[in-house]
């Protein structure tokens, strides 16, 4: 079999490996810091995680726009079917601090890899993001 063959055939997995019509994280590093962004229509949410401890104490924050506008106060609502958890942005980001249980099952919808809905105020969205770990648990 040739190398273009096989280059087809592991694209082909790939591509299955994340449904049809998914979102997708874009996940980068920033220093020990992991960024996360995803666009899902008028919602944009960026999940900046500090899992070894950049800050001391961890710090986690959550910022979301709503039709390209930032969103300085309200709450961030995630469910999966009856599982719903509300998280509050105050001052332009949601943070673990007051109810870490939370934000630990918010986050562990949000990269969880199954269907969830997200809503800010009335714009809101369904979500099939692909799955990938989780490292913005607080403590």
């Amino acid at each position: 079999m040739s190398n273009s063959a096989l280059i087809a055939i592991a694209a082909l997995f790939a591509a299955a490996a994340v449904p049809a019509g998914a979102e997708q994280w874009d996940v980068t590093k920033d220093k020990s810091l992991v960024v996360h962004r995803l666009t899902a229509t008028d919602l944009r949410m960026t999940v900046v995680c500090d899992p070894e401890g950049a800050f001391s104490p961890p710090q986690n924050y959550l910022f979301v726009q709503r039709r390209g506008q930032r969103v300085e106060t309200g709450q961030l609502t995630v469910s999966e079917g009856d599982d719903s958890v509300n998280l509050p942005i105050i001052g332009a980001a949601a943070v673990p601090t007051g109810n870490v249980e939370n934000w630990n099952r918010g986050m562990d919808m949000l990269f969880g890899g199954r269907g969830v809905n997200v809503a800010v105020g009335e714009v809101g969205a369904q979500l099939q993001a692909e799955r990938i770990a989780n490292v913005c648990t607080a403590r």
